[in-house]
């Protein structure tokens, strides 16, 4: 084909990307204007829609020389962030946050970049669209007149331009070695062949490292606490998995591609961010930053999906990352619930709360358990898939650091308990204190947030549909 018709060719299979691009320039040029967001939903809802049609015609195709691939994996990965940038304006507008027409622009932007994220194998378009994911989520959490939002932003940037520094480093020697950016290509493999294998998967780690600092996994978590405590909540909901699913599907990609044995590596990030998650998690009087470290653990429950015998069965990761996106927009909407009842995000102010709500003390219940993964939830059926697979593939290679890993993750599922259900037996088993409710019963609220915990129990009883989709990744 003609350059130029491939160029013309490619172009018009991004038309969820143009949509983006279009509405971005037009909020940008109207970004003080009142109906800025209105602008923003039908942009999402636009790039939702054209997803769901471009999905029936996926065929893996490469575009632009391979800079981008055109296959079910970044299809189903954008349709997810899509999704989480809609609830995010859900989220926004029921409690009436005051966000002018920047905040959605920059939601706009890290959409873009993630939709270029999660469809690349080339090293180049995936360094230039994860720095424009990181630059507008450093923008978005430092937007704020309180100078902690400004410190979580400064600490932001730091960890991120050390993690991307790392990534290039990696990048850089890999493309010394093989003179090629494409790392699916059997040249660029070819070309390993005679490279020590243990400077290969060091190097693997570096590149690793960028993507390890945005899905939050040890030891490229530090940024967590503080940029969860800070940022405005439907802001930090959205970041806590858009750019997260992204990563998980550019370390899939990077994992299934087979250029080193990555087990021991991915095992020693997944031990770290258990034990960094959850233990950190224990002492947390902050229920923000409980969820911060919660999601440490979590990366790491996710990425017990792609240790497996065989590098291309990542249905585990893939299946929980689903799971994930309900889960974690949930409990981050219950988090502002909470907040509006007694102005404060200490786990001992909630006290009572259940007792005099009891609907919104049950939905607290059934979103608390879904992160642990107790039964009659999703987050159940995420463990069970995820270890599963684990114990598959410990079963094929007969290895002590699986079945180790096997059981510190199921130690560790345990352990999520005690801080899980804190917050839940302040609210339902400890007397009120004597305060007046600062919040008014709310039906729109309440009926959001029941809706959340009627899905996560649901999908417990009809996980086909998550199975479904998960499956459509392959």
């Amino acid at each position: 084909m003609n350059p130029l018709d491939h160029i013309f060719e490619s172009s018009s299979r991004l038309l969820p990307e143009w949509i983006l691009l279009i509405g971005a320039v037009v909020i940008l040029l109207t970004v003080r204007r009142k109906w800025a967001p209105f602008l923003y939903l039908l942009t999402i809802i636009s790039y939702i829609f054209s997803l769901v049609l471009s999905g029936e015609i996926v065929n893996g195709d490469v575009l632009y020389g391979g800079l981008l691939v055109w296959d079910k994996t970044g299809i189903i990965i954008k349709q997810l962030a899509g999704l989480a940038a809609l609830i995010f304006f859900v989220h926004a507008r029921l409690f009436k946050y005051p966000y002018k027409g920047e905040v959605f622009l920059m939601v706009l932007f890290t959409l873009l970049g993630i939709s270029f994220l999660s469809m690349t194998t080339h090293f180049l378009t995936a360094y230039v669209s994860l720095e424009l994911i990181s630059l507008s989520s450093y923008v978005l959490v430092s937007m704020g007149k309180e100078k902690r939002q400004f410190e979580a932003g400064i600490k932001y940037l730091i960890f991120g331009a050390s993690a991307s520094a790392i990534m290039l480093w990696g990048i850089s020697l890999f493309y010394g070695m093989t003179h090629l950016l494409d790392f699916s290509s059997p040249d660029f493999i070819k070309a390993l062949g005679e490279t020590s294998p243990a400077l290969v998967e060091c190097l693997c780690f570096l590149v690793l490292g960028g993507f390890l600092f945005k899905i939050a996994a040890a030891p490229f978590h530090h940024w967590v606490p503080d940029v969860y405590e800070s940022t405005s909540t439907p802001v930090l909901s959205y970041l806590s998995f858009a750019p997260k699913a992204a990563g998980f599907a550019f370390i899939y990609r990077f994992v299934s591609s087979e250029i080193s044995d990555l087990n021991l590596a991915l095992a020693l990030i997944i031990f770290l961010s258990l034990a960094v998650g959850n233990f950190s998690a224990l002492w947390q009087k902050d229920f923000k930053r409980m969820l911060g470290y919660s999601g440490i653990a979590q990366s790491g429950f996710i990425l017990t999906g792609l240790i497996t015998g065989n590098h291309s069965d990542a249905y585990g990761t893939f299946f929980y990352l689903v799971t994930y996106l309900p889960v974690t927009m949930g409990s981050f909407f219950l988090a502002d619930f909470l907040w509006k009842k007694v102005e404060s995000m200490e786990i001992s102010s909630f006290a009572g709360l259940g007792k005099t709500y009891p609907l919104l003390g049950l939905n607290a219940l059934v979103i608390l358990i879904s992160l642990v993964g107790l039964p009659p939830t999703i987050g159940f059926m995420a463990k069970l898939v995820v270890f599963s697979s684990l114990a598959d593939a410990a079963s094929v290679s007969s290895g002590f650091l699986l079945y180790g890993l096997l059981i510190f993750g199921l130690m560790n599922a345990a352990i999520s308990l005690f801080y899980y259900l804190r917050p839940a037996y302040f609210m339902i088993i400890k007397d009120p204190s004597e305060r007046t409710s600062l919040y008014n019963f709310d039906l729109a609220l309440s009926l959001t947030l029941s809706y959340f915990s009627f899905t996560l129990i649901y999908l417990f009883f009809a996980p086909d549909f998550i199975s479904k989709w998960a499956s459509g990744i392959f």
